[in-house]
């Protein structure tokens, strides 16, 4: 995961301003992760949770806010070097211990079992933004499941690969082959290929890149997940009471989003971020898992 801790590395220094609420309209990019967190806290609230160790913390504004949300105990993890640096300082600023923060790789089983020995187990786990990076599902659900004592909450985010039946683009085309026709003859899937290069866009979206001396996102591993196939992982690990949080709205396709105007369309997304029907998994490029640990 050397690129992805390098990615990191470089996001870090600017990454607390996507949960910051006076950004919220002057930001370019939307921010989704600022609704996730407050969705991530409704939900340890209502589970009733005093505790929770999460994966990939990032520099601990996410942590910070749920202590102070719910004022329950925290500790986590991240891989980037930069990022766990800044985490540990903003820790000690907040009042909290900067080594409630763990620099591991969470692929690395034997740092796995150190962390587990050093925090022990808690009311609920979160991973955030991780396993779009992880190259085996059900170890990491593995992994998370060893922090999570008995009848305890594990959130899950993922990014969503629904989304692309909205996005009529190559994320579409991609989808359809791959996964909706994976097991159809190959001369049908040619066809309908053929096809789909005329009524889509597919070359969009463009891949992201910036000006930092790591890589973009896109340029690493950051995987897209079928929402029922990860659901099939986490309940094969032992878990059940599976649901779905959406977040992350999208009030048109994205290609055409440029069209509106930027508040005007934001406010609509913002507005969406209520909505607890089945047309998040279709409007939203992001969701997260809430299951409960079998007992």
């Amino acid at each position: 995961m050397a690129d992805v801790s390098a990615h990191y590395d470089g996001s870090a220094p600017t990454y607390h301003e996507q949960y910051d609420p006076e950004k919220i309209w002057t930001n370019a990019d939307y921010p989704a992760n600022f609704y996730r967190l407050r969705k991530v806290i409704d939900r340890l609230r209502d589970a009733g949770a005093q505790s929770v160790y999460e994966f990939g913390a990032g520099e601990a504004t996410p942590m910070i806010r749920v202590h102070e949300a719910l004022g329950i105990a925290v500790a986590a993890n991240d891989i980037s070097p930069e990022m766990v640096r800044l985490g540990r300082e903003n820790l000690q600023r907040h009042g909290l211990d900067p080594a409630l923060l763990s620099l591991l790789d969470v692929q690395d089983e034997a740092a796995i079992n150190a962390e587990v020995a050093l925090r022990g187990e808690f009311d609920a786990v979160m991973a955030l933004g991780v396993i779009p990076h992880v190259e085996d599902d059900a170890a990491f659900v593995s992994a998370m499941s060893r922090f999570l004592r008995p009848g305890g909450t594990l959130l899950l985010q993922f990014r969503n690969a629904m989304f692309s039946m909205f996005t009529f683009n190559r994320l579409t085309k991609e989808f359809i082959l791959d996964e909706v026709m994976a097991p159809i003859p190959q001369k049908f899937r040619d066809a309908v290929a053929a096809d789909l290069d005329s009524r889509l866009a597919v070359d969009k979206p463009p891949i992201r890149t910036w000006d930092k001396d790591a890589p973009a996102y896109d340029e690493i591993l950051a995987r897209f997940h079928n929402p029922f196939e990860l659901a099939d992982v986490v309940r094969a690990q032992g878990f059940g009471d599976i649901s779905f949080h959406w977040y992350n709205f999208h009030p048109t396709y994205p290609m055409i989003g440029g069209q509106f105007d930027p508040r005007e369309y934001r406010e609509a997304q913002i507005a969406l971020e209520a909505d607890t029907s089945w047309r998040g998994m279709f409007l939203c490029s992001a969701g997260f898992i809430e299951a409960r640990k079998s007992a």
